[in-house]
């Protein structure tokens, strides 16, 4: 049954630098820590410790994800959570640990529940009765602490399996970017090019709200003004350190756009990453001016192309931003075809045709403003390896 309003699903936001201490006030005794490789850092973890003992709580490391998140990541270490029964979640890490986290929580309070089960979307039930959730995002890009979503990669097929209901949304999210500062640029860049793209495909979403819209239209903006700052060359400290907080909000912004509305061909069609080992932003921000082409010109494509100082028809504007982020990519020295990327030619055409009919029934296709099939599917990817100019 179809209803004349929308309702905003997000979770509760904690923000500003130094709110990683926001954990311990909710006073719980029993802390289930899920963490990341290299972002969960000696200093990281004395502090996570130290607060934990002054709350005087009790905290177990239950899994580290280091990698792209696959299935088997969820069951290997549920034995020890519910031995351990934590009466909180605690997610600190990338996109791969926060969705896991999502994965672990669930499972955990549902132990008779199975995978397959969980794979129908909008029928998981609600979290919270054993533990809350606490994400923790360390880079500014996946937004999965605002997300409805968690994506394991099948480790036979490589094809990506998506949980999606919005109780698996974290109860809070803490949105501290002084967990960001010791990002290298490469990671930094590829992690806002998801959110990047998170954000401007929601925006022209067929299920997008309003309200939606305006959250995505801003994320991006922010992203576009602000990432070239939050840069390591950048030697203005105070603005590097307040482009970096903006970059981090608006990568939430964008999850929660996402989590509104829902992503789109980039995202649905990115199969070439975990084909070819190649991390999930860097695959979709590559990809998003390609498809942005089979969308055709779209007033937030312009909304947005005007905000950043160009002017002309709504042609004209969805034009120059899919111009901008080509531009964008190359003084990044960001690689603007797959064929760029290293991808092997044969190898990559051989998985072409199963790649653009598996993505056709995606829930991320079907609420694009682009009309697919197979064969545009087949060019998408043809235009995405060679770096064929779009055309809107």
């Amino acid at each position: 049954m179809s209803h004349p309003y929308s309702i905003l699903s997000m979770p509760q936001f904690i923000t500003g630098r130094g709110s990683i201490s926001f954990f311990a006030s909710l006073r719980k005794t029993k802390i289930g820590i899920i963490r990341g490789g290299k972002s969960y850092n000696a200093s990281l973890k004395d502090t996570i410790e130290k607060l934990a003992k002054e709350s005087g709580a009790e905290i177990r490391y239950l899994a580290q994800i280091r990698n792209e998140p696959y299935i088997e990541d969820i069951f290997s270490c549920m034995e020890e959570v519910r031995n351990f029964e934590p009466d909180m979640i605690l997610a600190i890490g990338g996109g791969s640990v926060l969705d896991t986290a999502k994965a672990i929580h669930l499972f955990y309070e549902n132990p008779d529940m199975t995978f397959e089960d969980a794979l129908i979307p909008f029928t998981l039930p609600v979290l919270g009765k054993k533990a809350v959730h606490v994400s923790v995002p360390t880079t500014s890009g996946t937004g999965s602490e605002a997300t409805s979503v968690a994506v394991f990669i099948d480790p036979v097929t490589q094809v990506k399996q998506l949980l999606l209901d919005n109780h698996l949304i974290p109860h809070y999210a803490v949105l501290d970017a002084d967990l960001t500062d010791s990002l290298p640029d490469s990671i930094r860049i590829a992690t806002a090019m998801d959110a990047l793209t998170h954000a401007i495909e929601a925006s022209t979403a067929k299920n997008a709200s309003v309200m939606a819209q305006a959250i995505a239209l801003e994320a991006a903006l922010d992203i576009l003004e602000y990432l070239k700052e939050a840069l390591n060359s950048c030697t203005d400290q105070a603005a590097q350190a307040l482009a970096r907080e903006k970059i981090h909000i608006a990568s939430a912004m964008a999850g929660t756009a996402i989590t509104n509305s829902c992503t789109g061909l980039a995202h649905s069609y990115d199969h070439p990453g975990p084909a070819f080992g190649k991390s999930h932003g860097s695959v979709c921000g590559l990809m998003l001016p390609y498809t942005m082409a089979l969308c055709g010109p779209h007033p937030n494509y312009a909304a947005l192309a005007k905000r950043l100082g160009y002017s002309g028809n709504k042609k004209e504007l969805s034009q120059a931003l899919a111009n901008h982020l080509l531009l964008l990519r190359k003084e990044l020295s960001l690689e603007i075809s797959f064929k760029e990327m290293g991808i092997p030619e044969a190898a990559y055409f051989e998985w072409v045709p199963k790649w653009a009919d598996c993505s056709l029934p995606a829930m991320a296709t079907q609420m694009s403003p682009a009309v697919m099939d197979s064969e545009k599917g087949c060019a998408l990817y043809n235009a995405c390896y060679y770096g064929e100019p779009p055309v809107l």
